[in-house]
This record gives structure tokens, sequence and C-alpha cells, in this order.
């Protein structure tokens, strides 16, 4: 295949030389290079071998290993790890400790460390590695094929950072004896003691004191570099990392920076020149690597397969399973009856999958998804899985692939020989039951979790060497270092390009593990014999040292067990009106009706403010229309400029001609606009000359693209397959450059269908059964876009009343009043701020002993500690009097916080008694009663939420002539470009990254919603009054797209002469009149529920949209 990368010059004239050190920017904060780098220069220099030995695990070995592999393997890998060995806190000097090394010489030895890697990170701090000698020694004797480790033991940083002046030789050498004591335990075939030649005028010493080790143990010396990046260059990155770790400054890190550039990769003729007296030390370093037959290749997974039913194999299970299936999917009584199409890929599926023996994965994943249906917990499987009609028939995925002519080898490829990727959906609430599950059934030994790899952005990489540097930035933010540097007045240009340029090294650098999202890895035989396995910071996980990309690499498997709020919110809402998520009615007229009109608030996908505006505009009035939807709103089409396009040509607003009759089955659909990786894919198999391997391999190709910053070498090989099939230069052209939008952004087509099943049946919930819907969505909280005031508010337009949470009604959730279709809906005590399970438990044992008289009674019952559950505490007692749970006693907000706050006077009642204390406290005191505006006010700060009304709507009433008579309804109705100014609260903010520094906002008032489009200078000036004000006004033109409309904003000020803070004042009770409570901070309720951009509940940056 040709190619447009720099040609790799290869030295291969270079002398024989093996590197038996390697530390790679895995070793967190050890390493300057990427495991990338450094493979691609030993390429170059021609190094025989090289040896990975990264501190605490084997975590950039897959790296570079697939690296090497892309080069078609010039240098052979060799693999090991580093590990400290000694007592907690066994340090001869500041921060340095003993370590050893280890090389595995076959697979067995690879197993052995694995498991001494996975015990040396139990019981040890995140990140962090260690046994002590006994354990160490225990381990290497008692760990099958330990005895095939070559062991190396890390002397020299000890002896470096001595200090000569105040120590004798005698002394440091006889501490640096006594911390590798051990070594006299092995053969001298399995230990040598390295030596490095560092060109730091203290060669000579390093070499005397190796020598006399060796004397001293009896062991051979090898030459070795102690690599730490690829080129000298990297040595001030490779120093600031240093400082990072240790927490100094380039002033006070001493010993911890490098004395030299000289731990870079070296020519192998310098390391010849190096050891031109020692010749035999880079002999015996070929040889070790001569001696290491180990090869990443050798891993590969055996799938749990102790539960296929006796007389069947793996193979032969799966295909009765999909027998089966084919009859459920297709509705007929024997799977031969099921349609020629439907039963030709299954058999070319089930082919592909018997040739690369992937029936136990299927079947793995087959079980846990029973388990998750047996227990009925909803879920579906998405992503490059809705590919395959083996996942559909098996009921792991829900989207027929035939009809929706998805393309298989999206999903697996004999010719691309790598493992197919399942990702399924829970209930975000019960996915814990599947994971435990799996632990349960598979053992921890066999089932872990992938790690995540947490990595340097560019402003966290300069806020960090700023640092290093010692620029004081104390708790400024990342964003704000950045603007101290830029400032010429703040920080020498000097110093700030010297930072800049070290940050640019380390953006993408790795800082540290995390867990992921959901990927697990399931084994027939201990995982730890693959990859050492470490304790997560989540309690009851253990992750892997390898994240998905490295598990691609190696041709490993996994599942993704992931979770969606949605598949909760659904379950529930389903159960209400007795449906199941594929029976839901199809097509449904309704349903997409009110989708066009964008009335889809709470829905799944296409509730964003983003999806809501295109609705009217692209009108999705099928399922097809609605996976297009789905695709169509994300950076990748937008920045390939595939939007206007398709709806121009949908619209019948533009002339298309597709230039070969073999696009027109692949972009037929989308008016000749390729939306989906899958279409590319199709376009390079049927005239770019590719195989279906080398299309998936574009696939991916598409998503590194922005991260390598340069165009792949296949986009060029399907630019030129094009031109070659007689492919206009201008329609390959803008293929060529829609491909380079897509970037990690562009959107399969197989996971917009899978995603918009969930959306559609979102959207049949809300349009036929709203009430049912909004008790979903309200039990399902934290979930979606819109925080629960927006779902109630918007419940509300669509006639379901919602009532206030009651002590005598409300149960723990919110729950639909009456039969299924219902529109009233009881709110629960979930609402109440602070609250928490256990305190209902109180309520509801208590309230089962019999309907509570009064506060008084409901007080002192739910005091009562024999009852289970929690005591109710002051600040929930608090939010319910003003959340007016208590209406039912006939009290108002006022009178139950005045008895609720009192109520502690019980329990230190002595002068005058408790009988007299109850009396006086439960006896009727007349206080006033608030108006509309401060029951909606006490509401929002007792549930965040009001039932009774908008905020909007009050403050209309008071603030009537002062601020503009407009609304959100109203405003839709205002003709294209006339220049309005209308009220309300900011809620909501989108800054998407391909949006030039444009920002989107919404206004909520009484009415509905208004898009606000806010460029980047207009922006900037408002962004104060939008972090400060939750009451707005916002001046602006109006921009009509169809029945769309957004508000182009011109201006954004505080409610004239009327700002929040003297308008609440004015309506709060008055806290010095006689017989009234103070309910305070009525304004910061408002402010957190809205707030504009420091709203905590509403604040959600979409840029992911």
């Amino acid at each position: 295949m040709e190619s447009t990368e720099e040609p790799l010059v290869i030295d291969r004239d270079a002398p024989p030389y093996a590197e038996l050190s390697l530390f790679t920017n895995y070793s967190f904060l050890h390493g300057g290079s990427s495991p990338e780098e450094l493979a691609t220069e030993a390429a170059r220099l021609g190094y025989r071998a090289v040896a990975v030995t990264d501190l605490h695990g084997v975590y950039g070995m897959p790296k570079l290993w697939g690296r090497l592999k892309e080069l078609g393997h010039p240098v052979k890998l060799l693999v090991g790890a580093t590990l400290p060995v000694g007592p907690e806190g066994a340090k001869l000097l500041d921060g340095v400790e003993p370590r050893v090394s280890f090389l595995a010489k076959t697979r067995a030895a690879y197993g052995a460390l694995c498991r001494i890697l996975t015990e040396a990170h139990r019981d040890q701090p995140k990140g962090k590695s260690r046994l002590s000698v006994e354990r160490f020694l225990e381990l290497l004797r008692a760990t099958p094929g330990a005895e095939e480790l070559f062991l190396f033991p890390q002397w020299e940083e000890l002896w470096e950072n001595a200090d000569p002046r105040t120590e004798a030789p005698e002394a440091l050498f006889g501490r640096i004896t006594e911390a590798f004591a051990w070594v006299r335990e092995f053969p001298r075939d399995r230990l040598f003691v390295p030596l490095s030649r560092m060109i730091d005028g203290r060669d000579v010493e390093r070499t005397a004191f190796a020598d006399r080790l060796g004397l001293h143990f009896a062991r051979a010396l090898v030459a070795h570099n102690r690599v730490l990046y690829h080129h000298p260059e990297r040595r001030r990155a490779q120093d600031t990392l240093a400082c990072i770790r240790e927490g100094k400054t380039f002033r006070s890190a001493g010993y911890l920076l490098k004395r030299n550039e000289e731990a870079y990769l070296k020519p192998p003729r310098t390391m010849h020149s190096l050891f031109h007296d020692r010749p035999e030390l880079i002999e015996r370093g070929l040889a070790i690597a001569e001696a290491c037959t180990f090869l990443p290749s050798e891993l590969k997974y055996e799938y749990p397969a102790e539960w296929i039913p006796a007389g069947h194999t793996a193979q032969s299970y799966l295909e009765e399973i999909c027998a089966k299936g084919m009859c459920i999917r297709y509705k007929v009584p024997r799977p031969e009856d099921a349609p020629e199409d439907a039963k030709a890929l299954l058999a070319k599926e089930l082919g592909m999958i018997r040739e690369m023996k992937y029936a136990d994965y299927f079947l793995t994943v087959y079980d846990i998804v029973e388990f998750a249906n047996r227990n009925k917990i909803l879920c579906q499987g998405r992503g490059s899985a809705a590919n395959s009609i083996v996942c559909y028939v098996m009921g792991i995925t829900a989207i027929n692939p035939i009809q929706m002519g998805f393309l298989f080898e999206r999903f697996i490829s004999v010719e691309r020989g790598e493992p197919p990727d399942i990702d399924v959906d829970f209930e975000h609430e019960r996915r814990e039951e599947v994971l435990q599950y799996v632990y349960a059934k598979y053992g921890r030994d066999r089932a872990a979790m992938l790690s995540a790899v947490s990595t340097y952005g560019r402003r966290s990489a300069l806020r960090e060497a700023a640092k290093a540097f010692g620029v004081e930035v104390g708790t400024l933010s990342a964003r704000k270092v950045e603007s101290l540097l830029l400032d010429p007045e703040r920080t020498d240009s000097r110093l700030a390009a010297k930072i800049s340029a070290v940050a640019d090294e380390l953006n993408h650098f790795p800082r540290h593990l995390s867990i992921h999202s959901g990927g697990f890895t399931l084994s027939a035989k201990p995982i730890v014999e693959i990859v050492p396995v470490e304790p997560a910071t989540m309690e009851g996980r253990t992750i892997i040292q390898w994240d998905k990309y490295d598990l691609d690499i190696l041709g490993l498997l996994k599942v993704d067990l992931l979770a969606l709020g949605m598949l909760s919110a659904l379950r529930k809402g389903l159960a209400l009106v007795g449906e199941t998520l594929y029976e839901v009615p199809a097509d449904d007229a309704a349903t997409y009706a009110m989708i066009q009109r964008a009335d889809t608030i709470g829905t799944f996908q296409i509730e964003s403010r983003a999806q809501m505006a295109m609705l009217p505009r692209l009108k999705p009035a099928n399922f097809y229309d609605l996976v297009v939807e789905v695709a169509l709103v994300r950076p990748g089409p937008i920045v390939g400029k595939m939007v206007h396009p398709y709806l121009k040509r949908r619209r019948g607003e533009e002339k298309w001609t597709l230039p070969h009759p073999a696009l027109e089955p692949i972009l037929a659909r989308t008016f000749g606009v390729p939306i989906f990786q899958e279409q590319i894919m199709k376009m390079a198999i049927a005239l770019g000359g590719f195989t279906p391997g080398d299309a998936d391999r574009l696939r991916k190709a598409i998503g590194a693209w922005r991260s390598a910053g340069s165009i792949d070498t296949m986009g060029r090989k399907l630019k030129a397959g094009l031109l070659k099939a007689g492919i206009p230069e201008d329609f390959s052209q803008k293929i060529f450059e829609q491909i380079q939008g897509f970037s990690e952004y562009g959107f399969p087509e197989s996971h917009a269908a899978s995603f918009a099943l969930l959306a559609y049946v979102s959207c049949w919930l809300k349009c036929h059964y709203p009430g049912e819907f909004l008790v979903a969505m309200l039990n399902s909280q934290p979930l979606g876009f819109y925080a629960p005031h927006t779902l109630v508010d918007d419940a509300k337009r669509n006639r379901v009343e919602v009532l206030p949470v009651c002590v005598i009604e409300s149960e723990w959730e919110t729950r639909r009043l009456g039969e299924k279709g219902s529109r009233r809906v009881r709110l629960g005590f979930h609402q109440v701020e602070g609250m928490g399970e256990s305190e209902w438990t109180r309520i509801a044992a208590a309230r089962a002993e019999g309907r509570f008289r009064g506060l008084q009674d409901f007080l002192t019952r739910t005091s009562d500690e024999r009852l289970p559950g929690r005591a109710l505490r002051r600040q929930v007692l608090r939010a319910m009097a003003i959340g007016d749970v208590f209406r039912a006693f006939g009290l108002g907000r006022r009178e139950a916080l005045w008895q609720t706050l009192a109520y502690d006077q019980l329990k230190s009642a002595t002068l005058f008694g408790v009988e007299t204390v109850q009396a006086e406290l439960f006896s009727p005191t007349a206080m006033a009663a608030m108006d509309g505006y401060e029951e909606i006010l006490s509401d929002y700060r007792s549930t965040g939420l009001s039932p009774r009304g908008h905020p909007m709507e009050w403050v209309r009433k008071k603030l009537r002539g002062r601020i503009p008579d407009m609304n959100s309804r109203k405003a839709k109705d205002q003709p294209n470009g006339r220049v309005i100014e209308i009220p309300g609260l900011s809620l909501v903010l989108q800054r998407p990254p391909t949006a030039s520094g444009t920002a989107f906002a919404t206004l909520e008032d009484e009415y509905g919603l208004l898009d606000l489009v806010l460029k980047k200078d207009v922006f900037a000036r408002v962004k104060p009054i939008l972090h400060d004000e939750p009451f707005v006004v916002v001046r602006g033109e109006l921009q009509r797209d169809g029945l769309a409309a957004s508000l182009v904003v011109r201006d954004v000020r505080p409610f004239a002469g009327a700002g929040p803070d003297e308008m609440v004042a004015r309506f709060e009770p008055d806290a010095n009149a006689p017989g009234q409570i103070r309910i305070p901070d009525a304004r910061g309720s408002i402010a957190r529920t809205y707030g504009g951009l420091s709203s905590r509940r509403d604040r959600r940056d979409m840029s992911r949209e």
C-alpha cells in the first residue's frame, strides 16, 4: 500500500546492540517519550532489540509493540518491568528507592512477571507498587515460570545521588550491597549487574564501582543506557516531569534533575564507542536478548466455556441459540422459514466466527444479556455490534442490520484479524447488579475491568510546567495560568516560551490510570497471567494495566457493559403503560408530528437545543430520518460541511446527481451526502480499490487524523481510487475533505440507529403518555440535558397536572395518580432537598401505623427510634416545611416552619414542663399567608422546582411596565430579522468546539424556551451578567428557518430598576414583623436552579453535541 508518511530510513549498517532498560511515558512521570516515539527511533537507528521495562508495570508495552508491528518488526521487543523491592520507606536517599528490573525469557516467565506485579500493587497507594525482600523472594521461588526471568538490580541511581563529600565510598558500598543482598539468591545466568556510561565525568568511577559489585556478588556485568526518552531534546521535558512528580521546582529539585541529556536512545555506534574497552558487556546484552523468546503475539484469551451444555461445542451451542433467535425475530415456526437474505447473512457470519474462534466471546456476552433479561434489567447492544445479524437474533442488539443495509465488515473482518467489539448499555441504576454478576460468576481472578488513561491536556500541561519553572500559580485555573503566561507584564516572554514548548511536548502525556466506564475482560484462565491487575480506587473494582486501545493492538477481546440513564427511565415508563421496548408501535404519526414540532424536552438524544433547532428543519417522518437526525447534529458533519447540502437537497432546494452508478445504493438515501462512517467504507470498497479490511482500517484512520495532525495514508488512497474509477476531481476532493471533517466525531450509522430507536421510544412515551413519561424521568435522575424543573414545566405545558409533595399522599418516588394515561402526577419525597431514602423509610414506617393526625403527631412518631430508618434531621424538617409538605395538616409554610424549628425545645423543656411547651408550640398561630411569588420561591428552595407556577409568571405581574412585554411564544411568531427584547431566566450553555467561539444558551419563561446565539465578542461582553444574574432581558435579532427560531444576541442586561436581589428582598417576608418567619436565600434558590453559567443544576456544557 502506498504511503504518504515520511519514509523511515533505517540504519542497516548499525553494529548489533540491544538496549535492556527503557522507560516510556507510561511509567507515569518517569519517562519523557511515548512508546511510539521510542519504537520509531529504535527502528531508525537500527537496533537489534529493545526492552521495555516501565516502572510498576507493563503499561507501555502494547503501544510500543503496535508501532513496531506497523513498521514491520524491524526491532525485536523484549518485555519486562521495573519494581521497587524493600520495606515501606526503604530509601537510601531522599526519593530514591532500590529497584529491580525483569525481562521475561518465555511466555511462562511473562505470566510469572504479571503475577508478581499484581501482588506488588496489592495494598499499595494508587499507581505504586512495592514488595518486601521476603515476599519478593517468596514469589520468585513459588511462582511457576519465575525461574525464567532475567533480573537486573538497578543500583546506579543510588550511587549517582550519593554525596561523596559527606559519605565515604566504603559506607556507600555497604549501603548499596545491603539493599541488594538478595542478589546471591539467584543463579549467575539469570541475574546481571547493569552498567551505563553517561558521559558525566564519573564513568571511570561508575565502572569501578560496578566491577566491585560484580565481584562482591559474583555476577557478570551487562551494558545498558537507562533510556528515558528518544531524543536528547526531551531532557527538559523529562526534568519537568520529575519536578511535577515530586512537587519541586527546577531550583529546588537537586538530584532529581539529570546532569546531562545522555539518557536518550543512543545510536548503536555510540554505545559501541562508549563501551570500546568492555565489548563483552555489549555482547552479553545481545546474548540475553537472543535468549528471550517471548513475544506479545503469544498472548491469547480463552473465554470461559464451562457453562456450555454437555454435548455442545461453543460453536454448536451458538448456532442453536441463533436458530431459535431467527424464529423469534422473524416470527416463523422454523429457522429455515426465515427470509433468504437473513439465512444467507447468518450463515456467512457464523462461518467467520467459526474460522476466527470467537464463539465463546459471543456466548459470554449472550450470558450477560440473558442475566439482565431474567432480572428485568433493560439493556441494548449498540455500536459496531448492530452491524451483526448474529447479535440481532441473539437478542444482544435491537436493530435489523439487513433492513438498515449495515456493513458487517464494520464489525468483524477475517482479513483484518482483529476481535469484534460489543458494547451493551444497561439501566444506569441497575448496571451494578450486572457487574457483580460477572464478578460472581467468573471470579475476580478471571474478570477485571479495563483501565482508562487520564492524560494531560494542553492547558493542564502548561499549568504543571509553569509550577516546575517556579511560576507562582497558587489556585489559579489552567485557563488563568495560560492568560498569566501570555501577559508580558506579569511573565517574562522568554520564560513563557520555554514553558509553552515543554507544555507542547507534555500534551497528551499519560498522568495516571483510571477505571474504564464499563470495559470488561473475561478469561478461562486467570487474567493475571496475561496482564497485571491493580485495585481500582472504587471499592469492589479491579482494573488491568491496559486500556481498550492496547487490547485492540494485541488482538484481545473485551466487552463493554455501559450504563445509560434513559434505559432506566424507559423501563419505568413502559412498565407503567404495560409495554416493552420492542412492542412500541413503529411509525406512529402522532409521535413524528411531535418530533417535527421539536417538542422533545426530556427525550433521548434529540433534546439538546441544537437537535431541537434541527428537527423543524429536517422534519423526520420515519425511522431512517431519525437515524440521520441523531448523526447529523455532530461536529463531524458540521466540520465536513455536510449539514446544509443535506437539508437543501432534502427540501428540494438544491439539485444533485451522483457521478457513478455504484454510488447509488450508498449515497441515495442521504441525497448524495456521506453522513456515516459506513458510507465512506462502502465507497472505498465499491470504487476505491479497498478490501473490506482496508475499509475498516480507513474508518479507524478517520478517528486518528485530528490527533495525528496529518492526513492519513489511506485517505489519499481512497481519493486516488475514486479518481481512477472515473469520479470527478471536485467530487473526490469533497469526499476527501468530508472524511477529514469526520475525525473522531463522525457517527457510525449502526450506532446512530441504536440511539435512534431509544429516541423514538422515548418520544412515543412522551407523546401518548406524558404523565408516565414525567414520572419515569423524575424517578431516574440525574439524567439527560434538563433539570427536573424544566421537565415539570414542560409537562405542565402538555396538560399534565403536577401535585406537590404531601406528607400524607406522597411516596418516596414520584407516582402517577389514576389509571394508565392519567395526566395527574404526585411528586415524591425524593424531590425534597437533603432527604435520604433512609429518612423516608422512617416516615413510611410511622405512616404505616396509622394516618398522621397533625404535625405534632408526625414529629413525635417519626422520632421513635424503634422504627427503621434514620431520624429526620433538622434541615430535612425545615425543607419539608418550606416546601409546603405539611399543608395536609392545615398549616401554611410559616406555621409549619415555626413549629418544626421550635420542636427541639421539647427535649430541654424543664421550667414550664413538656405539656406547657407542647401546648404553646402547637397552638394555632396566625401568620400572614405568602403570595404566589413567595410560594414559588419556597418551592424552589425546598425541591428545586415548583408545581404551582413559573417564576417568570409572577415576575411579570410584579414588574409590569418595567420589563418588555415579550415572551417566548410571541417571539416565535415574529418575522425573520426583527429586533426584539425579551425577559426570562438564563438556562443551559453550549460552547461547541466547532463553533469558532460562538456560544449558545437558552432563555426560559412560563411559555417555553428560546434559543440564544451569542457571537464570540458578545459572549465575552455579557458573560458576567449571565454568570451572576438569573433574571435577564435579552436584546437581539430573530433568526428563522422554517419553524425553527433563535435569537442572535446583541445585548443582555439585568431587569431594569429591579435586580434580583432587590426584587426578592421586596417579596420576602419581613423578618422583623410580629409572628412571621423569614425564609432566607430565596434568590439563591432561583440562582442555583437557573443562574445562567453559574448554575449548578442547569449548567450543561454540551460541546459533545
